[in-house]
């Protein structure tokens, strides 16, 4: 009777447990994966602004640099110039400001939507009518030092050197090929007032959607 009495009960237990043996036990989902998006080219800078009606007609001469380019940089080897330099192009682009009465234009060493850390800098150029001469001022995130720079027509080319800090061995022209393309050329001054090329920027316009 007693034997009776215990294996009711224990034989009601054994119920939900033989349930519970007999579910299936469901497995916990893996936590999703989430895809990094792959880096990308920046978009391209697409708000040119308007240049002041009132503004001299030399203000035209830096009208090229207004837009967005990849820029690709090159060494001089003697007898011609190198390769581009391998890794992410760099970029340039500009637009009139301060009610289009100067020129901003922004430099990155790497494009920024693929290398967001990468060096940059700015220049601000305006047109003295007075001295009939550009006046322009950059700053770097490399240098972080303010140059001041002056830049003039020789040649049929926009020719550029800089008055502070004093750079003597500097100059630097510009080359338009078509209103999608430009060159940059840096040369050396010799001591005997020669020029030597050193590095080139070929740029190319990146068209707005």
């Amino acid at each position: 009777m007693r034997c009776a009495m215990l294996i009711a009960p224990i034989a009601a237990l054994a119920l939900p447990l033989a349930a519970c043996a007999a579910a299936p036990i469901a497995e916990e989902a893996a936590p999703a994966v989430v895809a990094e998006a792959a880096p990308a080219m920046a978009p391209p800078r697409c708000d040119p602004g308007t240049l002041h009606p009132d503004a001299p007609p030399e203000m035209q001469q830096y009208a090229f640099l207004v837009g967005d380019f990849e820029v690709s940089s090159h060494i001089w080897l003697g007898e011609d110039w190198s390769p581009p330099k391998p890794g992410p192009s760099a970029r340039w682009n500009g637009w009139w400001g301060l009610g289009g009465t100067v020129l901003y234009d922004e430099w990155f060493t790497e494009d920024p939507g693929l290398v967001p850390d990468t060096l940059r800098g700015v220049n601000v150029r305006y047109y003295d009518d007075a001295e009939g001469v550009w006046k322009m001022m950059w700053i770097s995130t490399a240098g972080r030092q303010v140059q001041d720079l002056r830049a003039e027509m020789r040649d049929g080319k926009l020719t550029m050197w800089q008055v502070y800090p004093d750079r003597p061995g500097f100059l630097a022209d510009f080359t338009v090929e078509d209103e999608d393309h430009w060159y940059r050329t840096q040369y050396n001054v010799e001591e005997d007032g020669s020029l030597t090329p050193a590095y080139l920027l070929k740029a190319s316009r990146i068209p707005c959607a």
